[in-house]
Order: structure tokens, then sequence, then C-alpha cells
């Protein structure tokens, strides 16, 4: 039931998301035929009347192709909340719930939902402004990259990182979601509740950070500071905490939103 839950939450999404990737593609084409940093000098230090038509293309272009990239995040940051909102806390909420799925696959649902656009629209982005560079023998460029991020971070954090921040936005959604039913337990004012719920949530964690650092500043900063090597081996054992205090903290904060989505929800 989890792989229906999935193909109808994303068969929901793509529609917003396809659309405005095939357009930053166009626009990622239109800008490398159009080169619109050339000349960028000339374009700002000759008067208005010297402007001339070209230029001026260029700059529209350009100034589309960046909006269209703000427009993406926004999006999907807008996308995360609204889908559980309206799909499980609003009036959707009575259709969605009668359904014989569990309430912790709701939530996985819309998790890994959120998830999947999030990464593709980093591809989607880094993409578009490889094409929009133009970068001659791009395949080549990206293997000489990728080895020097090799050489200089080593197989495990070129590993770990992306790990790390996969993680990380797991986590930031989940407390979204918790905050989110959290606000829902009240009668009035259900968004200021939430939003007073993600700041109650984010000072927490905020909290068990800063309790981190003191208590592993001599074994983990200290030898970091006075560490020669380019990537002091204490980063991967930072990394590596900092994903479990993600990861513990994102399974708290599932389980309190599974567990009021279970038995507290008040869809009225």
């Amino acid at each position: 039931m989890l792989g229906k839950l999935l193909k109808y939450e994303i068969k929901a999404t793509a529609r917003w998301f396809l659309p405005i990737y095939a357009i930053i593609f166009l626009f990622a084409f239109i800008n490398r035929l159009i080169n619109p940093f050339q000349k960028v000098g000339d374009t700002y230090t000759t008067t208005v009347e010297g402007l001339n038509f070209l230029n001026f293309m260029r700059g529209i272009s350009i100034f589309v192709y960046f909006a269209l990239i703000v427009a993406v995040i926004a999006m999907t940051f807008i996308i995360i909340i609204q889908r559980f909102y309206k799909n499980l806390l609003g009036d959707e909420g009575y259709l969605m719930f009668t359904l014989p799925v569990k309430t912790w696959q709701h939530i996985v649902s819309k998790l890994l939902t959120s998830l999947t656009w999030i990464i593709l629209s980093f591809i989607v982005i880094i993409s578009s402004i490889l094409i929009l560079i133009n970068i001659d023998n791009l395949f080549s460029e990206l293997s000489r990259i990728m080895s020097t991020a090799h050489d200089f971070l080593g197989t495990t954090l070129l590993i770990l990182i992306p790990i790390s921040g996969l993680i990380g936005s797991a986590y930031f959604i989940i407390t979204v979601y918790n905050a989110l039913s959290i606000g829902h337990l009240f009668t009035k004012h259900r968004i200021l509740a939430s939003f007073a719920a993600y700041m109650a949530i984010y000072v927490v964690s905020q909290i068990v950070f800063a309790t981190f650092f003191f208590a592993t500043a001599n074994r983990i900063f200290a030898p970091m500071a006075q560490s020669t090597d380019i990537v002091p081996p204490q980063v991967t054992t930072l990394i590596v905490s900092v994903t479990i205090i993600y990861a513990i903290l994102g399974i708290a904060n599932f389980t309190v939103a599974n567990l009021i989505l279970n038995r507290k929800l008040n869809l009225e």
C-alpha cells in the first residue's frame, strides 16, 4: 500500500515540478545560445541609449533563469508544507484516514516524495548550470572534478557528505511535519501554533547540538584546530556524529507526529 501512496503522491506533485523543470532547461539552452555573460561589462557601462536589443534580451533571459531557480527552491519548500497540511490535516484528511493504510505510511510517503523532489531539483539546477556555462569536454571536466574531490576528501567523506545531507533534509521535513501536527492540536490559530511549535523544536535541537559540541570540544574541535592536515580525520567523526544526531532527532519528531496523527488528530 505504501507503493500506491507514493505513486499517488508523486503523480499529484509532478504536475507542479515537471513543467518548471522543463522551463529551466529551456532557458538554460536559450542563455547558452545568446551567451548572456558576453560583454557584461559593456552592458553596464554604456548609457541607456547605447543598450542594444541583444544585450537587453540577454539581461531578461538570465534574470528569468535565476528567477526560475529561486522559484524551484521556494516551490519545493511550499509543496512540502502544502501537501502534508492539505492532504492529511485539511478536508482531504477525512478521506485519507479512511484508507486501509497505517498512519506512519502516510508520513513516509510524504517524506520520500519530498526527498525525491529535493534531489531532482538539485540535479536539475546543477545540470542547467552546466548547460548554461557551456564547458568544453564536459564529461572529462566532471571526471577531473570528481577525481580532485576524491583526492581532497577521500572515499569515506565523498560518500558520507551526500548521506549526511540527505538525512539532514529528512530531519528538516519531519520537523515541519511534526510542527504542523502539533499546531493542529489547537482549535484556533493553527498556523501560528505550528510556527511556534517549529521554533520550539528548533530551540531544542540547538540545545542538543550545543551540548554535543561542548562535550566533544576537546576530542574533536581542539585536535582539528591543531591538525596540519588539509582535511583532519576528526572531520569524519564530526560529520558522522552530526548525522547520527539528525537521525535521532528525526526519529523523535517522526514518533511524535505519528502519535498525534494516529491518536490525537482533530480535523474539525
